[in-house]
């Protein structure tokens, strides 16, 4: 009786452990922050398995900018559908757009004036969810055994191309919301592309982004200022 009773319990604690592994993701809410304002940024579930990420920078007149993707989650793929983004600096406002057909594999984008069509390739994502899959990725590895590249097909501004990354170790990251042990991602351009983009990913806050480096004539610091799960 004992030993029915043990092994109908490991396989109640090993229903619970694959549910909790099932529980890919949860909604949350943050604010980071940097010198032009602060950016919220969300990540909710629609339905079934629908997902929506956003981000909104609002600097009143001068500087406004908002991006929403909608992607689909089956397991730990990213299965990008719509993506929008607007901007307004000063007077001059920017928009784009892209829809992921993936029964016909073709994705539909706007850029401005600009529209046009391209041949999906099998893993693309969009150009807010890499960095949601990188996550995702991550979370899945052996810290202690992580591999010095990642490399990730992306769709953004009318191109579809393979973007890698390199993971730099770990370092501790000051934010206004804590100090925490980070994994530094960067990602690699051409040298002649004069770009740096930087990712800090912290374990103990499920492998969020605590800080974001951005140049690209313009220099941008994000540091997170604040950071809500959901149910």
């Amino acid at each position: 009786m004992r030993n029915k009773l043990f092994i109908i319990l490991l396989m109640f604690f090993a229903f619970q452990l694959s549910a909790e592994k099932l529980e890919v993701l949860k909604p949350s809410k943050a604010t980071l922050t940097m010198k032009a304002g602060d950016m919220e940024v969300w990540l909710e579930k629609k339905e079934n398995n629908i997902w929506e990420m956003g981000s909104l920078v609002d600097g009143g007149r001068v500087f406004q900018r908002k991006e929403v993707s909608i992607f689909e989650l089956k397991e730990d793929s990213v299965i990008p559908l719509e993506h929008k983004m607007s901007m307004k600096i000063l007077f001059k406002k920017i928009k784009a757009s892209a829809r992921f057909n993936w029964e016909n594999l073709t994705l539909d984008y706007g850029e401005g004036k600009d529209k046009g069509s391209l041949k999906l390739i099998d893993g693309t994502l969009g150009p807010a969810t890499a960095q949601l899959k990188m996550r995702l990725d991550l979370r899945s590895m052996d810290i202690n055994a992580l591999p010095e590249k990642i490399k990730y097909v992306v769709y953004y501004r009318g191109e579809i191309k393979e973007r890698t990354y390199s993971l730099k170790g770990f370092e501790d990251t000051e934010t206004p919301f804590g100090t925490f042990n980070t994994l530094k991602v960067e990602r690699e351009f051409l040298p002649e592309e004069e770009r740096e983009q930087i990712y800090w990913f912290a374990p103990d806050l499920d492998f969020s982004i605590v800080r974001i480096l951005n140049t690209d004539g313009r220099k941008s610091d994000l540091l997170l200022k604040s950071l809500e799960f959901g149910d």
